[in-house]
């Protein structure tokens, strides 16, 4: 089993607050969990949507619980390992475990308004043409899939006092770009090129920044991420930690940070 792929298991209770703390901070960053280009030819009819690769089903209940969607919430995973458990679920999501990369049972493909995809490390091409391929099954004519992930290749420093010390956010900037190896912090550039090839139209192709009040947040999220990893998976993670991770944290107190960037992708299925 490849790195990414043992990191992508997680680690239980920090893993999932991770997910659910990730989720907060994207909402809060942009205002909202649908790009209003994925829902502008709805109107006020009610939503199915598919989320892919649901982990804790943050995300899911979320925008079932938004009165303003009256949405509907498949939610897929290759593990049940964060569903929470199906009596505490609304009546409008439903957690199955399935390869995403695979075919959908045939009562479920066309019935989707939206599908849904978001943080998923590194997806390499073969993988993500087979994801989209399931994807655009899914939907309905006119139905769009929706992609959000950390956007790594645009990291840079900043400093709440001129001339502080950055020394331990550059070291980490540095291995954020390559944490595992073959890890390619360029793969986001081709969620756009990938969804054309799949037959969407790409609507949106949104870029963002943090904002300098939720720098503090960006910088936890830093720090819980790296503890999401466990000792042996990444020698570049693990000697990152034993160096500096002391320093980051130090340094969220004393207003030393990266600016992290991250992509919206919202490609629409034809009508024909």
């Amino acid at each position: 089993m490849s790195d990414l792929k043992e990191y992508g298991k997680g680690r239980d209770f920090v893993s999932s607050t991770k997910m659910n703390y990730f989720h907060y901070f994207l909402k809060q960053l942009t205002g909202y969990t649908l790009h209003p280009a994925t829902t502008a030819a709805h109107g006020s009819s009610p939503l199915r949507i598919a989320d892919m690769g649901v982990q804790t089903a943050i995300w899911a209940l979320d925008v079932a619980d938004d009165a303003t969607l009256s949405a509907t919430v498949d939610g897929f995973d290759v593990s049940d390992k964060f569903f929470p458990p199906p009596a505490w679920l609304p009546s409008n999501v439903t957690l199955h475990t399935h390869d995403i990369t695979t075919p959908f049972p045939e009562a479920l493909q066309g019935k989707f308004d939206v599908v849904h995809f978001r943080l998923f490390i590194m997806v390499p091409p073969e993988k993500m043409a087979a994801m989209l391929q399931q994807a655009v099954m899914l939907l309905k004519p006119g139905g769009c899939v929706q992609w959000v992930e950390h956007d790594k290749t645009r990291l840079f420093p900043i400093t709440a006092v001129p001339g502080a010390n950055t020394e331990a956010i550059d070291a980490m900037i540095a291995m954020e770009k390559e944490p595992f190896p073959n890890y390619n912090a360029a793969w986001v550039n081709d969620i756009g090129p990938a969804m054309r090839e799949a037959g969407l139209e790409v609507v949106v192709e949104d870029r963002l920044q943090t904002k300098k009040s939720m720098l503090l947040q960006m910088n936890e999220l830093h720090l819980l991420s790296l503890m999401d990893v466990p000792p042996g998976l990444s020698q570049a993670i693990d000697d990152f930690k034993e160096k500096w991770l002391d320093h980051v944290a130090e340094d969220n107190r004393r207003g030393v940070s990266s600016v992290d960037g991250f992509i919206w992708v919202v490609g629409r299925k034809p009508l024909a």
